[in-house]
Parts: structure tokens; sequence; C-alpha cells
């Protein structure tokens, strides 16, 4: 803003946004999709026979254009009205969505209307006097009498534009006298979006802002011969920042609040003095409460329609590709465990034990968060958790009940407000990155209201795959086609009108063989699209009673070709003793492995330490950093394929670990073998394009054991299997055609890579890892195909044998990254004068390389302090410390493996306030 500002005025500038540039680009697009939008109303069909055009009645084209000044969007409008081709594109949405569409007389009707838009842009161009790309001056446009330009338009296309608010509207300023006597509003644009509108009320600017408003506001006052220029800045909507310059130099903007108390600036219907008091003096430990520490659930429509991205995003996994299979029926889970929202709420868990985990994900497609409220939204650990080993999670709609009646007494009676709810659950699965609904209606439906049913599954369906390709909506067996609700537990043609709208069918549990004939005769060819449901806790007429008997039940799914939906796995917590549930996990889970091949994971880096995502301690390379115990599925990393046999098993250890809370524990039985061992970890289809470099990080748990890593290689021309040895390991000597063997690599090959560590990688103590360089020269065009762990041991006089394997890494790129604070609160703590409570939000750069963060603080000389481990990119610190001056807050960024990142710290002042 200027230095020298003009006196007792005010003057706004835009930050122009380059989303509303990019909105302008699409222009056609824009304006025929909400076209559609309006045109579903009711009251326009109803009244179409009705509109006659003439000069003094209201028209179609009258709410046309009324509607598009209500969304903003009037700039973009006209421009598109102006363009024959564009003009022909709206004429054509109106004949498809209307019947009896006088296509000449709209024509003629839009001639009219670019007429007076024509010369209220000469009109505004005289009365601006700037360098605006465009500027109208609207009004009422049905009658030939009626008094025009009560509104002045102007579009910012330039961050550098800027608007002396004061001279438009201010009676002694040199403009079109008739022009500002009528004039009642300024509407400014950014690219064509409106921004900000300037009503005048006497003596008085009341200015509002839109939602996506970005802008500075300047006002100057003369004030005992010093000129006071206050400047406000707005973004989305909300001041953010305030400064005060008296004479060009910068003051504590407070004494403002002594200074200022005219009321002829309003924002918002407030005084400007009212707005930067409450500004000023609001509770400070509220500047953060936009920060949620918990992800919750949706409870009634009104919060749901009215529903909004919050001020912080909550980081997630991206979704790890898979090789798909079609030859493989499609495994669901559906989670339903005591209401949901428990542990798994917290963004950055909670210290707990013997809570529900999930780990077999090698077994599993699609992972529903089911609960009991309107809208279930996955916790975004969940979403981390799935994503990391290529399932989708999807959330809940679910109506159930008086509350649902209500809720289609509100929403389900047109199309537009059906289309609404559809856009809001997208624009919730777009914002916390989950991949999908499943849609739950167990209340009756009067039948009207079908319809309107039918058209959210068909409109949710197809504009989820629009915004997110490759989404799934699931339709779940309850209401039918007349709308009565009854659980049919096959599909037939009472529901199957909402399964050939949606991605596919979750079937109630309570079937029968002849259920199932019904339904397989009915999904023709789409059989992988019904999802049969299985209850783990056999309630009701079932085939079978649940629990571990679960498996049976699964296998008679499968063997009608079917798909399978599990519902409710929690019962191994709820129904068995908490203590033991990753042992009920994992018997639970071995029967049904037997009946399901493993899922293959396709694309590098691959990395992962295995981690379960709980613990009762916290590992740092194999020392403990936190001895507190925790559940945090946010940090469970990519899991392998649990299979065990009757010779050997692969299971969670969650004693001691090498990165996280746990690790693999590969175990066999001596006896049953003779010197060796081989655990399939995972099923894979890695391309080998270029040189990569492999590490895995083992601890054997009796002496003279081994471990050797395995490759399933295929060339295109050959298959064969690669060991990545110990150069001293005198098991793998031999090689043949079928079989090689690939010894450690050199520092120096390793640094050449690019591959990056620090010597605390190798500070591994009992833990062994070893690092391989496969060369492109040698390896490239290669596949791996599957990756297995061999045991070897000698003359163990054990019966059984034990290693850990702590980590897989198939060379992971290291990012960039930064760390700093904002909103600073320190405290004077009650009782302990010589303490100081600090909170305040540390933020660093997201990268979809760093698995998860270590924060540590450091005060004066004393060692640092472990805070948290957490995969978000920003943390609410809250903390107790010795008054000083400053403390040092240090990050650790690393990867799925044990490379830790550089770490990096930043200083944090502390001036207690109180």
């Amino acid at each position: 803003m200027e230095d020298n500002p003009v006196q007792n005025g005010e003057k706004i500038k835009l930050f122009i946004k380059k989303k509303n540039k990019e909105k302008i680009d699409e222009g056609v697009k824009f304006i025929l999709s909400h076209l559609k939008i309006f045109l579903c109303s009711s009251d326009v069909k109803i009244n179409l026979d009705a509109f006659d055009y003439s000069e003094d009645k209201d028209d179609l084209f009258d709410k046309i254009s009324e509607y598009f000044e209500s969304k903003g969007s009037i700039f973009l409008f006209n421009s598109l009205l102006k363009n024959d081709e564009s003009s022909e594109k709206i004429c054509d949405v109106i004949e498809e969505e209307c019947d009896n569409f006088a296509k000449e007389k709209f024509i003629d009707r839009i001639a009219r209307y670019l007429r007076r838009i024509g010369q209220g842009e000469i009109e505004a161009k005289k009365y601006v006097k700037n360098d605006f790309t465009g500027a109208f001056l609207s009004c009422n446009y049905c009658g030939k009498d009626i008094p025009a330009h009560e509104n002045l338009n102007i579009n910012f296309t330039e961050n550098s534009n800027c608007l002396d608010v004061s001279t438009i509207f201010d009676v002694e300023s040199k403009r079109v006298t008739d022009i500002k006597d009528r004039l009642q509003r300024v509407i400014l644009y950014d690219y064509g979006c409106k921004s900000v509108v300037i009503d005048k009320n006497c003596h008085q600017r009341n200015y509002s802002f839109t939602p996506d408003s970005s802008c500075q506001l300047t006002v100057n006052r003369l004030i005992e011969k010093k000129v006071y220029s206050i400047l406000v800045d707005i973004t989305s909507g909300e001041i953010i920042h305030v400064e005060l310059k008296i004479n060009g130099i910068l003051h504590n903007p407070k004494i403002i609040l002594d200074l200022i108390n005219d009321d002829s600036i309003l924002i918002k219907g407030n005084t400007l003095s009212k707005v930067l008091r409450k500004y000023f003096e609001e509770d400070e430990p509220e500047e953060s409460k936009d920060l949620q520490d918990e992800c919750l659930p949706i409870k009634c429509i009104k919060d749901l329609m009215n529903w909004e991205p919050p001020a912080f995003k909550h980081a997630t996994a991206q979704l790890r590709k898979r090789k798909l299979d079609d030859t493989h029926n499609k495994i669901l889970i559906c989670h339903d465990m005591k209401g949901g929202y428990l542990e798994d709420r917290f963004i950055n868990g909670a210290k707990e034990e013997d809570c529900f985990f999930f780990v077999h994900w090698s077994a599993v497609d699609i992972f529903t968060y089911f609960s009991h409220h309107l809208v279930s939204v996955p916790p975004c650990s969940w979403i981390s958790a799935a994503h990391r080993n290529g399932v989708q999670a999807l959330g809940t709609f679910i109506t159930e009940w008086d509350e649902g009646v209500e809720v289609f007494e509100q929403i389900f009676t047109d199309k537009a407000s059906v289309h609404q709810l559809c856009m809001q659950l997208i624009h919730i699965a777009i914002f916390y990155e989950f991949d999908g609904w499943l849609i739950n209606i167990e209340n009756e439906l009067k039948p009207c209201q079908v319809p309107f049913l039918r058209y959210f599954v068909k409109c949710l369906t197809s504009k989820m795959h629009a915004y997110k390709p490759g989404s799934e909506v699931i339709w779940y067996d309850s209401v039918l086609k007349n709308g009565d609700l009854i659980w049919q537990n096959s599909l037939n043609d009472l529901n199957r009108l909402f399964f050939l709208n949606a991605d596919a069918i979750f079937l109630d549990y309570h079937w029968k063989e002849k259920q199932m004939l019904e339904t397989v005769t009915h999904a023709a060819g789409r059989k992988k699209d019904v999802f049969v449901g299985v209850d783990v806790f056999g309630r009701g007429d079932c085939l079978f009673k649940g629990g571990f008997d679960t498996a049976k039940w699964v296998k008679e799914v499968l063997n009608y070709g079917l798909s399978v939906g599990i519902f409710a796995p929690g019962w191994v917590l709820e129904c068995l003793e908490p203590k033991e549930i990753k042992e009920n996990q994992f018997k639970f889970w071995s029967m049904l492995q037997e009946l399901i091949p493993p899922r293959t994971m396709e694309g590098l880096p691959y990395c992962t330490s295995f981690c379960p995502g709980f613990g009762k301690k916290t590992y740092r390379n194999g020392k403990a950093v936190s001895d507190e115990p925790w559940i945090n599925l946010n940090l469970q990393q990519p899991q392998p394929i649990y299979h065990s046999t009757e010779e050997n098993s692969i299971t969670i250890c969650s004693d001691d670990a090498f990165n996280g809370g746990g690790c693999l524990c590969l175990s066999g039985d001596i006896n049953s073998k003779k010197g060796s061992f081989e655990f399939k970890i995972l099923k894979t289809f890695f391309k080998l394009e270029d040189t990569v470099v492999i590490s895995y990080t083992f601890k054997p748990l009796i002496e003279n054991a081994d471990v050797s890593l395995t490759l399933h290689l295929f060339s295109g021309k050959e298959a064969y299997k690669l060991h990545l040895i110990d150069a001293e390991n005198e098991d793998y000597k031999m090689t043949n055609h079928f079989v090689r063997n690939l010894s450690p690599a050199s520092m120096e090959e390793i640094m050449k890579t690019g591959y990056k560590t620090t010597e605390e990688s190798f500070e591994q103590q009992t833990w062994i890892k070893r690092m391989y360089v496969l060369s492109s020269n040698d390896f490239q065009n290669h596949t791996i195909e599957n990756i297995s762990v061999s045991a070897t041991y000698k003359k163990s006089t054990d019966k059984s044998f034990s290693i850990l394997f702590g980590e897989l890494e198939i060379l992971p790129v290291f990012p960039s990254y930064n760390l700093s604070y904002e909103q600073l609160i320190c405290k004077s703590v009650s009782g302990k004068p010589k303490e100081i409570s600090i909170e305040c939000i540390l933020k660093w750069k997201h990268d979809s390389s760093i698995f998860c963060s270590d924060l540590y603080l450091k005060s004066a000389d004393e060692e640092k302090q472990y805070i948290c481990t957490t995969n978000q990119f920003y943390y609410k610190l809250k903390y107790n410390v010795k008054l000083m001056d400053e403390i040092q807050i240090i990050l650790c960024p690393k990867t799925a493996g044990s490379g830790y990142l550089p770490s990096t710290s930043v200083k944090i002042p502390l001036k207690n306030k109180n």
C-alpha cells in the first residue's frame, strides 16, 4: 500500500487467486455444469410455460442471471454470453433439461440483456476512472423505465489493482453525479469470482467478504496531526493480521483500540473498532482452536450440509498400487468396533495397551469404517494403514429409524438437494483422501422418495468416479425399490435397482443356499461386485456361528464365485480376552488366509520396519527411546504376508523392535527340518529399471543362526532366485542357472548410488544390517515377483528357533523439508514460579517420502527430551519447561526404513505474556 495515503479514507486491494483464473479458463465447463444443477430445481420446470419473455415480466433468463449473480459468477456468465459458440451451448443445456423451451425468444432475450450490459460497461468505465479488466453498472433488466446503476461491479485481475473506496461513495468526489447519487453497492470480483461486497448506508460503508476472499483493507485517519494507517489482512473471509503505521512507521496495533472510535466503517455489520477489539482481545489459547487432535463423525444432516474443510488437514498416506488379478474374489472388512472412534480417533495416537489393530492387509481389498453415526469419516490412522498396504478405505453414510426418516423429509424431496448432499460427501472424501462410501439406508421410504434415492446412488457413484478415479460406492442390502425396509440377504429383482446404479452391493448376512443361487443368477457378469455378508459375531439365524468358524462361512461364499464382506472383525477383542488380542487375531486370520490368495504389491520404493502401529515401547535403530505403551495406526508400516505352516510361523514381536513398536518374529521347529527354513513374506511385482539399494536388518535369538533375503526374479526370458547373503555364509556357495548369490556391497559402492544414511543407522548393537546394490547393468528389466526370508542354523541344542526381522528397504529417496512454529503462547505455571507453560503449532514440509518424524525438545545444556513420533506434518505442542530465554525443537524425519534424514531444528523464544 502507499506510504502517504489519502487522509480519512480507505482503500482495498485484492490478492488474486490462481485458482480463480483457472476457473475462468474453464469457464464454459463451469457455467454449464452449474446451469444443469440450477435447472434440476422443480420450481423452474413447473413455471417454464409461464415465461413469455416480455419486457415487463420476470422470465427464465432473469432467474438464470440472478442465480449466477448469487453464486458470484456474473462476470463469467456475461463473458460467455458475448461469445456465440458458448451462448449456443447454454441454450443446448436448457433445451436438454427443459420441455417447451422457446429457444428463439430466449436468444432474443440474451441480446436485450447484452445491450443493457454494454451500456452499463460504458458508464462504469467513465465512473471508475481506473484500469480494471472489467466493470459494469447493473440494474433490474426486465423493465423499461426502472432506475439503473445501483450496483457497481468491478473485476480485479492483477494484484496491483487498488480501489479507492472513499472516492467511489464520497459526495464531494468529482464523479458522474447522477450515478453517484444512485449507487448503493460496490461488488469486487477476483478474476470473475465474487470476493468483497461494500454496501452504502447513509454515512457508513459495510464490508462483507466471501469465504474465498483474500484482500487488504487500508483505513486512513488523521488524528492529532498524525496519519494513522490501519492495514487489515483478510484471508478466507476472516481477519488474519492487523498492522498499524503512524506517519509510515510501524507501531503496536493495539494502540488503535484507544484511538479509533468512529462508526463509518462496518465489517459484517459491526463497527471496525468493535471488530478489531474482538480480534485483539480474544482469549489467546483459542487461537489454535481449529487444530483438531481427533477424527470425529458427522452426526446430523445440518452439520453435513454445512460442512466446510477445516483449517488444518491431517496427513494420510497415498494408496499404494497393487497388481490387479481378475481371478481373485474381493474381500471387504467392515469395521464395527464398540461404536467406533475409540483410541483410533486420536491423530497422534494414545498411550494404551490391548487395543484393536489390524495387520492382515494382504488378504483384504477394501476396508470400511462403520459406526451408527450419520456419516462415519474414517479416522486418518485407518486410512493411512490401509493405503500403505494397497487397500482402499471407505466411509459410511447411514440413515436409521426416526432420524433417518427426518433426513429423507429434508433432503430427498428434489434433485437439487440430493445433488448437494452428493457433493458434500464427495468433498469430504476428497479432503480426507479416502476412497468412497458404503451407503446403508435402514429406514422406511415413501414411494415418492425412491426415485430421489436412486438418483442419489447414481449421482454419488458417477461423481465419485469423476473426482476420484478408482473410487467405490457400495450399496448395503436394505430398502427395496418400493421403499420398504426388508433385508433380502440376496441380490434379486427387489434390490437390483440400486446395485445397477452403484459399484457393488453388500448383502446382509442371514442367507442360505437358496439366496446364493438367486444372487448368482441376478449378478450375471458382476459376481465379484456382490459382497456376501459374513458376521463374525454370528448374530441371528446364520449359516455358521461366526467366531473361529468364520472361515467355513467365507469358504462357502467363495464356492459360489462371489466376493466376501466380513462384518465386525473386532469380535476378537470384544468377546475374547483383551490381553490375548494378538494371539486371537492371528488365530482368526490364519484360517482365512488358507482360503485367500495374498495380494501383489507393486511399485518402488518399498521400505518397512513392519511396525504394527502399536508397542510396549518405542524403538529407534534398535534402542528404546520411550518406555510407554502406545497405539497409533498412523505409524503402522507396510505389513507382510502373515502365512504360517505346521513347521514355521510369522507373527508380530511387540517385546522388541528395530524401528517403531514391533517387528516380525520368524519361528521354526528345529526338529522338523534340517538346517534351513523359508518364510514367504511378500508377493510383489517390483520392476527394476534403475540401480537399487536393498537392505535388510535382523536379530538372531539363538546362536549359530543366520538369515538371507531371497528375491524371486524374472527377466522375461528366465526365472531364478537371487540370495542376498553374508559373504561368509557357506550354505549358499553353490550356484546354478536357477539360483544365484549376491554379497553385501561396500560402503563406497553404496555411496556412489546416492543412497544416504547416517552414523546412527549403524549403531545397532545386537541387530545386523546388510546392504546390497543391484546394478542396472545386471538387473535392468528384471521383476521381483516374490520376496522371502531364509533362515539357517547349525548345531543348536534348542528345540525351536526365532529370528527377529526388523526392516526391509528397497532404496528410498530423501526429500527436502523445513520446520517452523506459529501461534506461540507462553504462560506462567500456577504454584511453580520457575516453570513456564508453552503452547504452539509446529509445522514442516509435507512430502510423501517421509514416513514419520520424531520430535525432541532441548533446553539449555540439558539432554534432548523425546516428545513424540507423528506421521502428520504439524504438531500441537503443549509442554512445561524451566524458566529460560528459549528452547530448541529438533525434528528428525525418517523413511519407513531406518534411514533418518538429517535433523533440523528451530529455536523458540520464551516470553511470559502473563
